[in-house]
C-alpha cells in the first residue's frame, strides 16, 4: 500500500524543525510549475515568472523556522509570488501593473493538479477546454477556488480583490462552463434545467472550496 503524499503543512513542519532538504525539494516540485504560471500575467515575462518564483522559494529555505505556524502554505505561496512578481515588474519596467481583466488569455495556461487525473475522456478536456475561455480573472478565480481548493477570502487576498468578486466571477464561471459543456451530457434535459444539471455535475466533478 503507497504512503499518502506529506500535505503542504508536513512538509513545512520538517523543513522547519528537521532542515529537511528532501522535504523542501517536494514542496518544490508540487508547486514550482503553477506558481510560474501564476506570475506570469503580472510579468509578463517568463524569465521574470521563473526569477520571482526562484526568489521565493529561496526565502522560504532561508527563514524556513519561522513558517511552522503558516496555516495555508498554498495560500501563502501564491501571495508571497505575487508580491514577487508584482515587484519585478515594476523594477524592470518602472509602470504599474495591469488589471487581470485586461491580461491576454493567451498567458493563462492550464494547471494541473493530482485531482484532476480522475477526469478523463472527452469530459474532461472539454472542461480545460471551456475553463480556458474564461476571461483572464474569472478564469484565475476559478482554478484557484477549484483546483487548489482555497477559500474565497484566500483567493480575493491572492487577487488583490474583494470575497464578494470572487464569488460574483465563480458564479460567472460555472455558468459559461455549464452552457459550454451541453453537448457533452445526455439530451434528455433542455433549456434552463439541462444548464443547470451540467452545473450540477461540473460541481460534483471539481474540488470545491467556500468562504
Amino acid at each position: 500500500m503507497k504512503t499518502p503524499p506529506l500535505s503542504p503543512e508536513e512538509l513545512l513542519h520538517r523543513m522547519a524543525h528537521h532542515d529537511d532538504q528532501s522535504a523542501f525539494s517536494e514542496l518544490f516540485t508540487r508547486y514550482h510549475s503553477k506558481l510560474v504560471v501564476f506570475a506570469l500575467p503580472f510579468t509578463r515575462s517568463r524569465e521574470l515568472a521563473e526569477e520571482a518564483v526562484s526568489d521565493v522559494f529561496l526565502k522560504i529555505w532561508q527563514k524556513r523556522a519561522t513558517l511552522v505556524q503558516v496555516q495555508n502554505p498554498a495560500s501563502y505561496l501564491y501571495v508571497a509570488v505575487r508580491n514577487q512578481a508584482l515587484n519585478y515588474r515594476q523594477k524592470v519596467e518602472n509602470q504599474p501593473s495591469q488589471p487581470l481583466e485586461d491580461l491576454p488569455a493567451e498567458l493563462m495556461v492550464e494547471l494541473m493538479t493530482p485531482e484532476r487525473t480522475l477526469l478523463q475522456g472527452e469530459l474532461y478536456a472539454a472542461i480545460q477546454q471551456a475553463v480556458g475561455k474564461l476571461p483572464p480573472q474569472c478564469q484565475m478565480v476559478f482554478r484557484l477556488v477549484r483546483e487548489e481548493g482555497l477559500k474565497y477570502k484566500e483567493a480575493a487576498d491572492i487577487m488583490g480583490i474583494s470575497a464578494k468578486t470572487v464569488e460574483v466571477q465563480m458564479g460567472i464561471a460555472i455558468k459559461k462552463i455549464s452552457q459550454e459543456l451541453q453537448g457533452h451530457l445526455p439530451q434528455r434535459a433542455t433549456g434552463p434545467n439541462r444548464v443547470l444539471r451540467i452545473a450540477l455535475v461540473l460541481v460534483a466533478l471539481l474540488p470545491a472550496a467556500g468562504w
